[in-house]
Parts: structure tokens; sequence; C-alpha cells
């Protein structure tokens, strides 16, 4: 985290959920003042000037009792789960969307430390919004930008509904004061063509809000792919990320994994009237490299083996609200 630590301010950040954005009155910035979503102590730091706050390091996180850790993958593995995903990569479906009683921020920053783009979501019915512009976030006309040298800092949310589990059951485990959140839950991220992750937990003490950073320049540029036939930390390409988590889903099998090929109408099914969280939306890595189709992305990293892109310890916190 050194490289990290020279490019970002040291503020310690805990973000909240105060109320609906407002709306900043100065021309050239982020017309949604996110700071209302963070509190980082006496304030923050913009030192572009964007009305976008730069952000500082989270302490070394968990990963979930039930998250997938790089060594238990073979290489075998991970090229199914990242290039058998290519064919899911709908190029035609220009929009995004966030379905479920959850939310979010995420905030992406180049090598500098510079913040580059972010996006809030309320939780609502309404799809996530580009905090520059105001207009919907991660559509294919207006993805979100993130440099592939840089980082992402990122927040999400689970609101109090009643269709939320209020405890799970497997045996053994304490799950104390029953409060609505995910449960013995599951859950899997797809970045089409670039990486795949899952895992679970069986979430004992009810934490419905997570803080996370990742390192997007310290992870690429540790793969071992030589500069000479493509600098990963320079990938210029625009891919479908997709992402969905169900509550009490491994009630009956701990560990219990979502399908590896996913879509809304799936994880509806899977979640057979248990609550879900189900988002997806394009994200353009812009590095000054060549142009690269996402199969040819997913072909690069594959060859190049799995060690390290799959990044469940990371920096992050998790808490309840």
């Amino acid at each position: 985290m050194s490289r990290l630590a020279r490019a970002l301010l040291a503020l310690a950040v805990v973000m909240v959920m105060t109320g609906g954005p407002a709306l900043a009155q100065e021309d050239g910035v982020a017309v949604i003042d996110v700071t209302e979503f963070i509190t980082s102590g006496d304030g923050f730091v913009d030192i572009n000037g964007d009305g976008i706050p730069d952000l500082g390091e989270l302490t070394e996180g968990f990963a979930g009792i039930w998250d997938e850790q790089v060594a238990e993958r073979t290489p075998e593995d991970f090229q199914r789960l990242v290039v058998g995903q290519v064919p899911n990569f709908d190029a035609e479906d220009a929009g995004s969307a966030l379905v479920g009683a959850c939310g979010g921020l995420a905030i992406s920053y180049d090598d500098q430390g510079m913040s580059l783009d972010a996006m809030i979501d309320l939780g609502d019915s309404q799809p996530a919004v580009d905090a520059y512009t105001g207009n919907q976030a991660m559509t294919s006309g207006n993805p979100f930008v993130i440099d592939p040298a840089g980082v992402v800092v990122y927040w999400g949310f689970t609101k109090d509904v009643s269709t939320f589990s209020l405890a799970g059951s497997i045996a053994g485990t304490d799950y104390g004061e029953p409060n609505p959140a995910f449960h013995d839950h599951a859950w899997t991220v797809s970045i089409m063509g670039v990486s795949a992750d899952r895992g679970g937990d069986p979430n004992q003490r009810d934490k419905n809000r997570n803080a996370g950073l990742v390192d997007l320049g310290d992870i690429l540029a540790d793969v071992p792919v030589p500069a000479a036939i493509y600098d990963l930390t320079e990938l210029n390409t625009t891919v479908k990320a997709k992402g969905a988590i169900i509550d009490l889903y491994a009630s009956g099998e701990p560990g219990k994994r979502l399908p590896d090929t996913f879509d809304l109408g799936v994880i509806e099914a899977e979640a057979a009237g248990a609550e879900f969280c189900f988002g997806e939306g394009w994200v353009k890595f812009n590095g000054s490299g060549p142009g690269i189709a996402p199969t040819a992305v997913a072909t690069l990293l594959a060859a190049a083996g799995f060690a390290g892109i799959l990044f469940n310890v990371r920096p992050a916190q998790s808490w309840r609200a």
C-alpha cells in the first residue's frame, strides 16, 4: 500500500447515508455533492478542485468466511470462469441497472490520486447517477471511467426493510440480536472478460455497510504479462460488469456458490422470493495502451495466470449502521 499512501491523502474514511444528494451550483465541477455521504474527521481535501473529495486509506480487510481465495482456483478453473463468460458480454445492451434494497457510492482515482469519476445510487427505484453530470451512470454511452494504474474506492449499503432476513440458520453460529441484513448469503461479481470473484458469509453481526479500496495499479502491475506484450496498467477497453448477492442462499449448504453464468432473470429465479441485489453496467478502462476487445482481455489474463487477479482480502471495513 506504499504507492497508494503516497498518492492519496491520509484521511480516515467512514461513509454514512444521510439523505439525498445536493446539487452544486458552480460550473466545471460535479453537480452532485457527495460530501453529505462521507464523514472524514475535520473535512476533506479536494486537490484538483472538481468537487469530489480525495480520500485516504482504509485498513486491511478480512475475507468473508466463504469467500474464495486465489489459491483455491486452478488455472483451468480460472480460465473457465473468465474466458467462459465472454459470450455473456452483451454489447447490444447499452443500459445499466441496480435492483434491490441496496445502493452506494464509487469514486475512481488516477495514478496520481486525483478523482476521475464518481457515481452514487440511493437504493431507490432509480438507476445510479453520474456525480459529474447528474445523468444515468454506467451506460455504454456514459461508462464509469477507471484508470487501470489508479484506485477505486467504494461504499455499499443495504436498507433495513422487512423483506430481509433477521438471522441465518447455520448450525453452531450465534447470530445475536436479530436485525435485517443479508445472512448466510452468497455473492458473485463478473467483469466480462477481465475477472470473476465470488463468496459469502453467515454475517452473524448483521453488517449492512461496507467500504473498501481496490488498488488496480498494484494488482495489474503484478500480473505476469511482459510489458512488451501488453502493459495491463495501460489497459484500454470497455467492459460490462455484473454483480449479485442473495439472502439466505447458503443456509442449507454453507459456502454454496451462485451460478457462474447469471443475469437478472437467473438471480431472481435463484432467490426464489428471498431478498437480493443485482447490478450491471459499463466500465471504461482509460489506459494509454492500444484498444483491446473484451475477448482479447480475457484470453490475455487467462494466459497470464490467475495469481493476483482475485482480491478478497483488501483494504476494507464493514459495520452495522
